[in-house]
C-alpha cells in the first residue's frame, strides 16, 4: 500500500497543478483520487506506448501494471473497511463507486473483465449506446447521482455520449464528515478576506480556538490540519506566508504533500475559516495529454487489451468535484468518466484564514490525499 499510497500523492500533485494553471486567479477543486482510479481501470486494458505513458502519469510502481491494480485494491478495501458505514457525524462516511460501461454488442477480453471486476469491483454493464444513446447517459448519470448523494445529477452532458460510444469507465467518491471540533455558529461572522488581486471582500468566517491540532511551518507557507469526528481524515490548510499562492502551488509535487501531510506537530491553534461552497466540472482529455499520456487520445491508442475491437481511443476524460465546508463540517462528492471510442488559541499559534489557500482532505492512516482544491474567493461557488 505504501507505494499505491506513494503514485496517488503523485498523480494528485501533476494534475492539480495543471488544472490549476487553467484557472489563474479563480477557486478550484477536484479529486484526482477519483480521476486516477478511473484511469486505472482505463489502463488495465492498455498495451505498448499507451500503457507506458499511463503507467508514468499515474506513477505506477513496478511490477506493471500489477502493483498499481493490487496496491489500489488495498487502499479501497482500507478506506472501506474505516469508513463506508459511517453516519456522517460520529465517524466520516466516505465511499467510492467504480462502473464499467459497455455497448451491448462489444466483446471484451476475459482478463480485462476479470481485473475490473477482481481488483476495482467493477462488473460490465451493457447499455444501448448505439441504439438509444441519450437513455444510456441517463442512466450512468443516474447512478453517479445515487453514489454521490445527487451532489452531481449530471456528470456526463448531452453530448458525451453517442452512437458511436463503445465503452465508458466511472468512477464515484462521496464524503459526509463532521468536524471533531464543531465551530460554533453563533461565532461565525463576516470579516474581510483578500484576493489575490488585492481587492477586498466580506465572507462568513467561522471562528474557534481548537485544543490539539496540528500545525506546520514551511518554506513561505503555514499550515494547520483540521480533524474530523474520528480523527481518521483531516482536511489540512495551507496559506502562504508572503501573499503568493502560486509560488507555494509552484512547488507541489508528491514529496512536498508526503511531507505536509506527515509533518503537522500537534498544538492549541486559534482558527478563522471561510465557509464556502463550490463546484468544478472539467474535461481532463488536454490536462492528461499534457501530462505524458497523449498517445492513448490518438488513432495510435492501444487498447487491445480491453476488447477484440480493433481500434479503440481515449475520448474525453470528463470529472466533477462539489464541495460545502461549514460550521458542522464537510460535505464534498467527485465523479470522473473515461469515455472510449473507435478513432473518430493566542497561546498557541493563530491561523487566520483571510486570503487565498489550498486545501487537502486526506486520510491520516494511508496517507492518501482525497479532495484537492484552491479557494480565492469563498463567495464564488461556481466556475463562473
Amino acid at each position: 500500500m505504501p507505494a499505491a499510497a506513494t503514485a496517488v500523492r503523485g498523480f494528485t500533485a501533476d494534475l492539480y497543478r495543471t488544472l490549476a494553471s487553467t484557472r489563474a486567479g479563480g477557486n478550484v477543486v477536484c479529486a484526482p483520487y477519483s480521476v486516477g482510479l478511473a484511469l486505472a481501470t482505463t489502463r488495465a486494458g492498455a498495451g505498448s506506448t499507451t500503457a507506458d505513458e499511463m503507467d508514468a502519469v499515474l506513477h505506477a510502481p513496478h511490477p506493471r501494471p500489477y502493483a498499481l491494480d493490487s496496491g489500489l485494491n488495498t487502499v479501497e478495501q482500507t478506506l472501506a473497511g474505516r469508513y463506508q458505514d459511517g453516519d456522517g457525524v460520529k465517524q466520516p462516511r466516505l465511499t467510492t463507486a467504480n462502473a464499467l460501461w459497455t455497448r451491448l454488442d462489444l466483446d471484451l477480453r476475459p482478463g480485462f473483465q476479470e481485473t475490473l471486476t477482481g481488483y476495482y469491483g467493477a462488473a460490465p454493464r451493457p447499455v444501448d449506446f448505439r441504439g438509444a444513446p441519450e437513455m444510456a447517459r441517463q442512466e450512468i448519470n443516474t447512478w453517479v447521482s445515487d453514489r454521490t448523494n445527487a451532489k452531481i445529477p449530471e456528470l456526463l452532458q448531452p453530448d458525451a455520449v453517442s452512437p458511436n460510444t463503445s465503452l465508458i469507465l466511472t468512477n464515484t467518491i462521496y464524503l459526509k464528515a463532521a468536524w471533531k471540533y464543531p465551530f460554533t455558529a453563533t461565532a461565525t461572522a463576516v470579516g474581510p478576506f483578500t484576493r489575490d488581486d488585492g481587492t477586498v471582500v466580506d465572507v462568513p468566517i467561522m471562528r474557534g480556538p481548537f485544543d490539539r491540532m496540528g500545525y506546520l511551518e514551511g518554506d513561505g507557507w503555514r499550515a494547520v490540519d483540521v480533524p474530523y469526528a474520528g480523527d481518521g481524515l483531516a482536511m489540512a490548510i495551507v496559506m502562504p506566508t508572503r501573499d503568493d499562492l502560486a509560488a507555494v502551488e509552484a512547488s507541489l509535487d508528491a514529496t512536498w504533500l508526503a511531507a505536509l501531510l506527515t509533518g503537522f506537530r500537534i498544538t492549541d491553534v486559534e482558527l478563522r475559516l471561510p465557509r464556502w461552497t463550490f463546484r468544478l466540472p472539467a474535461e481532463l482529455g488536454a490536462a492528461l495529454g499534457s501530462l505524458g499520456m497523449p498517445t492513448a487520445f490518438t488513432s495510435q491508442a492501444d487498447f487491445t487489451g480491453m476488447s477484440t475491437e480493433p481500434a479503440l481511443c481515449i475520448d474525453d476524460v470528463v470529472h466533477e468535484t462539489f464541495i460545502a465546508v461549514d460550521e458542522k463540517g464537510t460535505e464534498a462528492a467527485a465523479a470522473s468518466a473515461v469515455i472510449v471510442r473507435p478513432p473518430s488559541i493566542p497561546q498557541g499559534p493563530q491561523f487566520f484564514v483571510n486570503r487565498p489557500f489550498l486545501y487537502v482532505i486526506h486520510d491520516r492512516l494511508t496517507g492518501v490525499p482525497l479532495f484537492l482544491g484552491r479557494v480565492h474567493d469563498p463567495l464564488v461557488n461556481g466556475p463562473g
